[in-house]
């Protein structure tokens, strides 16, 4: 007969060893809340929901989109690192995740202080010239800009945003003279850009096309994997030669590093599951986004390292600042 107290000494080591895996079980049992870096209204913020809603029907717990624009992405994003590592908290992170640490001091790692739960979407955007510039295509913009220093001047939506970034490397990559003139975000800037004080634009795909249709911007390509159903005779940036001067603009869910696997998972499926939708794809769709193929949260940090390094080195090749 076993000694009672080595029976309770194991009966406690099994109760711990199956405790996470009951918790992750029971996940979630309160309101989870979804941190957005951008202000209301944007398309971070358009995603953001679209995605909450079906995995708030699937978890079975409120979603609580919760926007805190500022500091350059950086004050949704610092509060994961403060948040218990126990999925309650997330927040939707973009390209500037990767790319403000190598602009601006930033008060956490972006590698090791988050976990990515899934890949939601790809944002699709358009290179747009107001109608009074005299080019038609990527190319000829390059050659104008070249040809008239001082001339060109584009919107900035943010500094380490994915089209802060697209402008910067095609610029460095084609070397002409085009001038960042920053906003906090689109809508702020386009009235400019309509009216001619800035002359080019790049413009999620609903919006550039609105505005194209109306007469006031010309296309000029998509920077996208192919090209878009609504503008069917604009090229994608490869397609018009430009393949090198491509940033994929990308959302993903994140938490806080540590979180268990378990949970990760959880999220994940759930992410997977919103995506399968067809009311969900259509949102992202008139969003201008695309749906991505599906890739596990490994998949995803790897893709967040390799974008780290690989944007890190153009800001500092290209002596991008982050008041660009």
């Amino acid at each position: 007969m076993r000694h009672p107290t080595r029976r309770a000494a194991l009966g406690a080591v099994a109760a711990f060893a199956v405790a996470p895996k009951a918790s992750a079980q029971a996940f979630p049992t309160k309101p989870m809340r979804f941190l957005v870096p951008y202000p209301v209204g944007g398309i971070v913020d358009i995603v953001t929901r679209a995605l909450a809603d079906p995995m708030q029907a699937d978890l079975g717990q409120p979603v609580v989109v919760d926007p805190k624009p500022g500091g350059n992405s950086t004050l949704a994003t610092a509060m994961i690192p403060q948040a218990p590592a126990d999925g309650y908290t997330w927040v939707m992170s973009t390209i500037s995740h990767v790319v403000v640490p190598h602009l601006q001091p930033v008060p956490y790692d972006a590698l090791a202080d988050f976990q990515p739960v899934a890949l939601v979407a790809i944002a699709t955007s358009v290179a747009t010239v107001n109608a009074e510039v005299p080019v038609k295509t990527l190319k000829e913009l390059v050659e104008y800009g070249r040809a008239n220093p001082g001339k060109l001047n584009y919107l900035n939506p943010g500094n380490g945003s994915s089209i802060h970034l697209s402008a910067e490397l095609l610029k460095y990559q084609y070397k002409f003279d085009m001038t960042s003139v920053p906003y906090r975000g689109i809508p702020p800037g386009l009235p400019d850009l309509l009216e001619g004080r800035l002359q080019v634009g790049l413009l999620p795909g609903p919006l550039a096309l609105q505005h194209v249709q109306s007469g006031k911007l010309r296309a000029l390509a998509v920077l996208a994997g192919q090209r878009l159903p609504t503008l069917p005779d604009v090229p994608t940036f490869a397609e018009a030669g430009f393949a090198d001067a491509q940033v994929m603009s990308w959302y993903t869910i994140a938490v806080r590093a540590g979180t268990p696997g378990a949970i990760v998972e959880r999220l994940h499926g759930s992410a997977m599951k919103a995506l399968q939708s067809a009311e969900t794809r259509d949102r992202l769709t008139r969003a201008g986004c695309e749906v991505p193929a599906p890739r596990s949260p490994a998949d995803v940090l790897a893709m967040w390292k390799a974008d780290y390094a690989r944007y890190g080195k153009l800001v500092k090749d290209a002596g991008i600042k982050g008041e660009s």
